[in-house]
C-alpha cells in the first residue's frame, strides 16, 4: 500500500512540474500580434496604467514611439514584456525577472518590423552554461530569499539577479540583504558556476 501511495505521489509531482514547464514555455512565442486597445481605452488619455488583476499585475505605458505592456503573474519570478509599434503591431517580446528595475532578458526574445513580421530571434540564455535554474539552486543552498509575484517600487530591498558578458566571459551577479545593514554581492562564473568573488557593503535605507 505504501509503495502504491508513493508511486501516485511521484506521478502527481512529475505531472505538476511538467505542466509548470509547459506553461512557462508557452508565455512567449514568435507569432505576430496586435495590442488590444479596446481592452485598455484609458491609455488614450493617460501615459501609464497600473492595474492589479486576479492573476497578477499589469503595467502599460505609452510614449511618442511605442506602447509597452508588462504582466507579472502571481507567484512568479518572471515578467512578460511586450512592446508595440504605434500602429499597435508587436515590436518585441520576451521575459525578464519580476523586479521593477532592469535585470536581464530571459530566454528567447523576438523582434518584429512595423508590419508585424518577425525579423530577429535572440537567445539570451545561450552563453550561460550555468543556467538561471542553477542560480535558483545556488540561492536555495545559500539561504538567499527571492520575491515571487509583482514587485512594486518603494517596497524595500529585494534580492537582485543580473548577468552580463565581461571580458568575453559570461558572469552572474547576485545582490541580497545578508543582514539588516549588510548587502552581499556574489559574482559567479556563467559557465562553471564557480564563485569569483564575494563582497559585503553597508546597506543604507533611503
Amino acid at each position: 500500500m505504501k509503495k502504491i501511495l508513493f508511486f501516485l505521489s511521484l506521478v502527481i509531482v512529475l505531472s505538476c512540474k511538467s505542466q509548470n514547464k509547459k506553461n512557462m514555455s508557452s508565455l512567449i512565442d514568435n507569432h505576430s500580434e496586435t495590442f488590444n486597445l479596446n481592452a485598455y481605452p484609458e491609455i488614450n488619455k493617460l501615459e501609464s496604467i497600473n492595474k492589479k488583476t486576479d492573476s497578477g499585475f499589469i503595467e502599460i505605458m505609452k510614449n511618442k514611439s511605442n506602447f509597452s505592456y508588462k504582466f507579472t503573474p502571481d507567484n512568479s519570478l518572471f515578467k512578460i514584456v511586450k512592446v508595440y509599434h504605434l500602429n499597435r503591431n508587436i515590436q518585441s517580446k520576451g521575459l525578464t525577472l519580476n523586479l521593477p528595475w532592469t535585470t536581464f532578458p530571459k530566454g528567447t526574445w523576438y523582434e518584429f518590423n512595423e508590419n508585424g513580421k518577425l525579423i530577429k530571434e535572440i537567445d539570451y540564455d545561450k552563453p550561460y552554461k550555468f543556467t538561471f535554474e542553477d542560480i535558483l539552486k545556488f540561492c536555495e543552498k545559500e539561504g538567499i530569499p527571492l520575491t515571487k509575484g509583482p514587485v512594486l517600487q518603494s517596497t524595500g530591498f529585494h534580492t537582485t539577479i543580473t548577468r552580463r558578458i565581461e571580458k568575453e566571459k559570461p558572469i552572474w551577479e547576485i545582490e541580497w540583504k545578508k543582514k539588516f545593514n549588510i548587502v552581499e554581492s556574489i559574482i559567479l562564473d556563467g559557465t562553471s558556476g564557480k564563485i569569483i568573488s564575494r563582497r559585503e557593503s553597508e546597506f543604507i535605507n533611503n
